[in-house]
């Protein structure tokens, strides 16, 4: 395994930065250089503390931004920085509150990638709607406080959506499978995330304006521009067409929808002759609606 760079958005919580920067040196086995990016915040003390771990450690690169740029804008910094330098291994990104629990986590994470190029980017503990394949598990998406990514994926794929204010892992994850990449999780890693910010209920607002951008951008893109989050026939992140057809693959798999629509009705309308199938959804939504 070449040297690995690693990236972390941090703001504040200067103790949260501390525990996680601590369990990286601790649990990577692996050469690894890390991209502290600092956003500026209300304490001058974080500032200091990761100024005082560079000096403790070589391996660790402060960045500090002059303005805030948000979540999304400290990865983009970290991947325009990490990228300038061609030839070094896959790109690893923690979140500031993040433990992780498994050593050896970067190798193993990076194996993966390695073995199989058709993966752009890997999560540990699991993933939404898994799918095994021969000697890795598919997932449609993984929560974003760790990932590693292949170079080239991030590099063909592009920055972060800085616009979103949320979702933006899961809307790179699309964008991966559209570029041609796959995602994948590896359970046998583990890592904690706190996720206190995310729980915390000042942050809802911030998140559900996101999760609005994120509908409305991609319904427009697939659906025109007339679509969007509040549009009464709005497409839910499973009909997206990549996300459509990934489903269909698990759903095909699961033991509890073997021969969903092997024999499905039929009726006849205007001289057509037409099938009806059964589609699982979550509850409630698309009650009345022709899928």
């Amino acid at each position: 395994m070449k040297r690995l760079d690693i990236g972390i958005a941090s703001y504040g919580a200067s103790e949260k930065l501390a525990r996680a920067v601590a369990s990286i040196r601790e649990m990577s086995s692996g050469d690894f250089r890390l991209f502290v990016i600092d956003n500026p915040g209300p304490d001058p003390a974080t500032r200091r503390m990761i100024a005082e771990l560079a000096v403790a450690d070589d391996r660790i690169v402060p960045v500090f931004l002059e303005r805030n740029v948000g979540y999304a804008g400290a990865v983009n910094e970290f991947l325009r920085l990490a990228l300038t330098e061609p030839g070094w291994s896959h790109l690893a990104y923690c979140d500031n509150d993040v433990v992780i629990r498994t050593p050896g986590w970067d190798p193993m994470l990076c194996a993966h990638l390695d073995r199989h190029p058709q993966i752009g980017m890997i999560f540990p503990n699991g993933g939404a709607y898994p799918i095994p394949r021969a000697d890795f598990i598919e997932v449609m998406w993984g929560i974003g406080f760790c990932w590693v990514a292949s170079r080239k994926a991030l590099t063909e794929v592009g920055p972060f959506d800085a616009e979103l204010g949320h979702q933006e892992e899961a809307d790179y994850c699309l964008r991966l499978r559209m570029a041609g990449y796959v995602c994948a999780a590896a359970p046998e890693v583990q890592v904690q995330h706190e996720a206190r910010s995310t729980n915390d209920p000042a942050s809802r607002e911030r998140i559900n304006a996101g999760v609005v951008r994120f509908v409305d951008k991609w319904n427009r893109y697939f659906c025109g521009g007339t679509q969007g989050y509040h549009s009464p026939n709005v497409l839910r992140w499973e009909d997206w067409p990549p996300n459509a057809l990934y489903l269909e693959d698990y759903w095909r798999r699961h033991p509890k929808t073997q021969g969903l629509n092997d024999a499905p009705e039929e009726i006849a309308i205007d001289g057509m002759a037409y099938d009806l199938i059964r589609v699982p959804r979550f509850r409630h939504y698309y009650r009345g609606r022709v899928i």
